[in-house]
């Protein structure tokens, strides 16, 4: 019983935390910190495990049978990590993004 009740709350520290820490490691300040090469990389590295796996448990979560408010906590962990990753790497605006000017525009 001790070691389920030990994965549950791993399991909501990483829902809970994931998020905002990925978010603040897109931010101007932590992006000046230092802007060597490995740094970038190191940073980006984790971002990435910190987004698949907080998404992974944030999306198996919302799929369970859960009380709502654990399911509102997974979704807003869910957004945050969209944000963050889209504020690194730019994959969700390249894709919404048009161009106002229409096929003319493009020429």
């Amino acid at each position: 019983m001790y070691s389920l009740a030990l994965l549950v709350v791993i399991l909501m520290s990483i829902l809970i935390f994931s998020g905002p820490l990925a978010f603040l490691l897109t931010t101007q300040w932590v992006k000046n910190l230092n802007k060597n090469t490995p740094y970038l990389v190191i940073r980006r590295i984790v971002l990435g495990i910190l987004g698949a796996v907080g998404l992974f448990i944030s999306i198996v979560i919302v799929i369970q049978q859960v009380p709502i408010s654990i399911r509102i906590i997974s979704l807003l962990s869910i957004a945050i990590h969209l944000k963050s990753l889209d504020r690194e790497y730019g994959f969700i605006t390249r894709f919404i993004r048009r161009d106002s000017h229409g096929p003319q525009g493009q020429q």
